[in-house]
């Protein structure tokens, strides 16, 4: 269950409303009368830029037709700034444009249409076993697709605000599934790091930049933020068979950095020198998952791929893929499943302590305000245990409390 402000959804429809309709109002000052429509990739709009415009085809659907997607937008603006840069605001409309329409719909309107009026909250479904990986998933709405604080530019988090007297207090594993992926590879220097306390995103640049680990976390770096930014990148896609051209697209489209293929070659080529185990696994997992044609967690959760036979390479290469990450993505949800475990034992001598979502590492409950140290360290020893008996590395959830969602803060 999830408490709502229905007054603050309203006053931010309003905002998202006017925003879009100015935003409208600067894409047709661009082309005049052609209809846009609500996403801006209508047949109209997309003759416009292609034929009108003469803008060049630089991605393709599936059905081999121009591409006008967020990632086709990027790429075009890219090519404006170079060879026709008036039509380079066009296109950072037709972005924001897109933002504030996704943000309503799917978060305000969305979200609204499942208020019960009864109780003045929103009761999805969650699906303990509807994804492949034995992840949650959710629906009406879904709410595992809630936007972070740093990129919540609306403010959807804090439309779900804690009842009169009442506090949030969340936890949320830290880098669960990197954890994972070191138990699984057994990397020394990973597996060091996480037992220590140490800062894995931090030896990863130290790894692939071949620096010390000193100078790799040194803030006052001028390379600091780039590099720390392309090694978490690095680290939550080592384990699943990361190419140049695909960490390439990554650091572009996800983290706006331009990173040439030969930089990005030399990244991955130092990172399977610096961590060799988990080039080893990899092969290993592969191998495994070819000769049973299925993957499966530690604890047993298994997950077929027929596919990784297939004489065609885009269905083995997706099949090789589900066999690295459904070991780790699935351990980690069992981890997460074994933890709920343990806190629903504990609610009967807890009846203060009321779970209300669960979105991926993260558990969120509501709770008296004068309960906090109690709840946070009943939470915290239930998701802390070690897992199983062959899990080496510490696991830690990381607390914090506040009055909305979106204004947590750190305990």
């Amino acid at each position: 269950m999830r408490p709502i402000d229905v007054s603050l959804m309203r006053e931010k429809r309003r905002e998202a409303e006017s925003r879009i309709h100015e935003l409208r109002r600067k894409i047709e000052f661009h082309c005049g009368d052609v209809r846009v429509g609500a996403n801006a990739s209508t047949t109209a709009f997309k003759k416009y830029l292609f034929e009108t415009l003469q803008l060049p085809t630089l991605k393709l659907t599936e059905k081999e037709q121009d591409a006008l997607d967020d990632e086709a937008i990027i790429l075009l603006k890219e090519w404006c700034a170079v060879n026709r840069p008036q039509s380079v605001e066009l296109l950072e409309f037709v972005q924001e444009y897109r933002k504030w329409g996704k943000l309503k719909s799917t978060y305000i309107d969305g979200y609204m249409k499942h208020i019960n009026e009864a109780t003045g909250r929103i009761h999805p479904d969650l699906l303990p076993l509807a994804t492949e990986t034995g992840r949650f998933a959710a629906k009406n709405p879904n709410c595992q697709n809630m936007p972070r604080s740093g990129t919540d530019v609306l403010g959807v988090r804090n439309f779900i605000t804690a009842s009169e007297g009442m506090t949030l207090l969340a936890l949320d594993f830290s880098q669960i599934e990197l954890r994972v992926g070191a138990f699984y590879c057994k990397d020394e220097k990973m597996l060091e790091t996480y037992r220590t306390g140490g800062d894995i995103h931090a030896l990863t640049t130290a790894v692939i930049y071949k620096i010390s680990l000193e100078e790799a976390m040194d803030k006052d770096h001028p390379q600091y933020k780039e590099r720390r930014t392309i090694a978490k990148n690095c680290n939550f896609g080592t384990f699943f068979g990361l190419f140049p051209k695909g960490l390439q697209k990554t650091l572009k489209f996800k983290a706006g950095l331009d990173v040439s293929l030969d930089e990005c070659e030399t990244i991955i080529r130092n990172l399977k020198l610096g961590y060799p185990r988990i080039s080893r696994w990899q092969e290993e997992i592969k191998k495994r998952a070819s000769f049973r044609k299925h993957t499966e967690t530690w604890l047993g959760r298994r997950r077929n791929i027929q596919k990784i036979a297939s004489p065609k390479w885009s269905e083995k290469a997706f099949a090789e893929r589900v066999a690295m990450n459904t070991p780790i993505q699935g351990t980690a949800a069992d981890i997460l499943k074994l933890a709920l475990g343990r806190i629903i034992v504990g609610l009967p001598d807890r009846p203060w302590l009321k779970p209300l979502m669960q979105i991926h590492d993260e558990l969120v409950f509501e709770i008296p305000a004068d309960k906090t140290n109690e709840a946070v360290a009943f939470i915290k020893e239930c998701m802390e245990a070690q897992p199983f008996p062959e899990f080496p590395i510490p696991i830690i959830a990381e607390a914090s409390a506040g009055r909305r969602f979106g204004e947590m803060r750190e305990l």
